[in-house]
């Protein structure tokens, strides 16, 4: 039975053209499959390289004593390129050969860089591969490169056919492209957000969508004075569909919640049964607070973690968190969750390292609430936690690292920021971490593809990869166990 599942499983990927870069994880023989999983949750700190995860320990003095770096963690690095750079469908479906991470070219001291941003993948890209186990253009929304939704195939509908429940939690608009692909929406462009949150809405799969995106308030958590449009309302649906929300009379059954002492209450005791929570803020919980970034760019690039005023009136990505299990942990047949802390990407983008320590710490205290609801309300035996980054953003390196390329990060203790300086704005090719605790987590080293030396040594790991992809085999075998495909 083994054997025809992976044969099926190649077969599958050759009719994509994806033959030659897939087909090396599962030939070896014997490969047991992972443990079956009631519980899944997948973590994504958006945007986050190892050195968005160093940086934020190194502020925090827990550089190799964080949860994850705990007993049990397994730990490997993760490829997340992308099928082409297209933003539309190529309608070839072959892999782009020079985006495919090449360790060599990766760390050049010459061309590294360039070669790191010239082949990264988009969210949108990683979070289908992530979702449904397949490459696409840059853009897609569970949507392939031979321009057909592939309907039926993400893991919360994979999810729902096993009869549990799932739910996606963001940090920032709960229509953005890491909810909407691992939300099981589909659609040619992660741009689409008003047809996107629709999709969302009114799925059968989903009981839990936490974000962002409100119509009717600012980045610093202010009630505007005019009542949206339309367009101010697209990352919840557009306008009718909100006011189907706040009447409590959408098709989809949905309980509507705002504000920060509704977050809190769900998190214990009896709840709706779905919950589609909007914070009463615009685009992320924190990142963007201090108004217009053209106005206080200078001010926000000097300040230190946590110095500006925190947004008050919305909930942490933890309590969030907390609220989505307590909702979903009802199901006695289990749940899929992806819990992302979006706003990390959005601070390494902006080069605001001290913004970014402040998203990957909340993240991290969402981490710490799901280790928590593990061991008080479940176990490691019957729930499988994996957290990674959907790609790195920003090249974060040392103070130097313009000059000297790949120079590591300096660790000035604890408090304090570490020396760091960004080399892009915009997304890498840089390998990102995984680590992943519970329920069939033995099973990620058999997807090991390949090691790459350099990256072992700088951050002090196997140095061994494997590919976004195949987070999604690992979450399909264990929510499935030995059941055939």
């Amino acid at each position: 039975m083994k054997f025809w599942r992976r044969n099926l499983f190649h077969l599958a990927l050759a009719v994509v053209g994806l033959w030659g870069w897939f087909g090396a994880a599962y030939s070896q023989e014997g490969a047991a499959a992972p443990k079956r999983a009631k519980n899944v949750i997948l973590m994504i700190s958006d945007g986050a390289g190892y050195n968005s995860w160093l940086a934020a320990e190194y502020y925090h003095g827990r550089h190799g004593r964080e949860i994850y770096q705990g007993e049990g963690w397994q730990h490997v690095a993760c490829t997340t390129f992308p099928l082409n750079k297209s933003s539309k469908p190529k309608k070839s479906g072959l892999q782009d050969e020079y985006v495919v991470y090449d360790p060599a070219k990766a760390w050049n001291a010459e061309a590294g860089y360039q070669y790191l941003k010239s082949t990264a993948t988009d969210s949108a890209a990683a979070g289908t591969a992530l979702a449904i186990g397949i490459k696409t253009y840059n853009n897609a929304i569970n949507w392939s490169d031979n321009d057909q939704p592939l309907i039926g195939k993400t893991l919360p509908e994979i999810a729902r056919a096993l009869g549990k429940s799932a739910g996606v939690v963001t940090s920032v608009q709960w229509s953005h492209a890491t909810p909407a692909t691992l939300g099981g929406a589909h659609n040619v462009s992660r741009n689409n957000y008003p047809e996107i949150a629709r999709e969302m809405l009114r799925a059968d799969y989903l009981q839990v969508i936490m974000g962002t995106g409100h119509p009717y308030y600012d980045d610093d958590g202010h009630k505007r004075t005019d009542d949206p449009t339309d367009k101010d309302c697209r990352y919840v649906g557009g306008l009718e569909e909100w006011k189907s929300l706040v009447s409590g009379n959408h098709p989809g059954g949905w309980t509507l919640i705002q504000t920060k002492e509704e977050f809190a209450r769900l998190t214990q005791g009896d709840t709706p049964a779905k919950v589609v929570g909007t914070a009463q803020v615009a685009t992320t919980l924190q990142q963007s607070r201090g108004g217009a970034l053209g106005l206080v760019k200078e001010a926000i690039l000097k300040s230190q973690p946590f110095e500006v005023p925190m947004n008050e009136n919305v909930p942490s990505l933890e309590m969030m968190t907390r609220a989505a299990l307590n909702i979903l942990d009802s199901d006695p047949d289990g749940f899929f969750l992806m819990v992302e802390g979006g706003a990390v990407d959005w601070a390494n983008h902006a080069n605001q390292e001290a913004r970014m320590i402040e998203e990957q710490t909340d993240f991290v205290a969402a981490v710490r609430a799901v280790r928590d609801w593990v061991e008080s309300h479940s176990s490691w035996d019957e729930t499988l936690v994996i957290l990674t980054a959907d790609h790195d953003c920003g090249l974060p390196w040392g103070p130097e690292s313009n000059v000297q390329s790949f120079q590591p990060l300096v660790d000035n203790g604890v408090g304090k920021m570490p020396g760091l300086a960004y080399n892009h704005s915009g997304h890498s090719n840089m390998l990102v971490p995984v680590y992943a605790k519970g329920a069939g987590a033995d099973a990620l080293r058999q997807l090991v593809r390949g090691k790459d030396e350099q990256a072992g040594k700088v951050w002090g790991f196997s140095g061994e990869y494997i590919d976004n992809t195949d987070i999604f085999q690992l979450i399909r075998l264990a929510m499935q166990g030995n059941s055939p495909q």
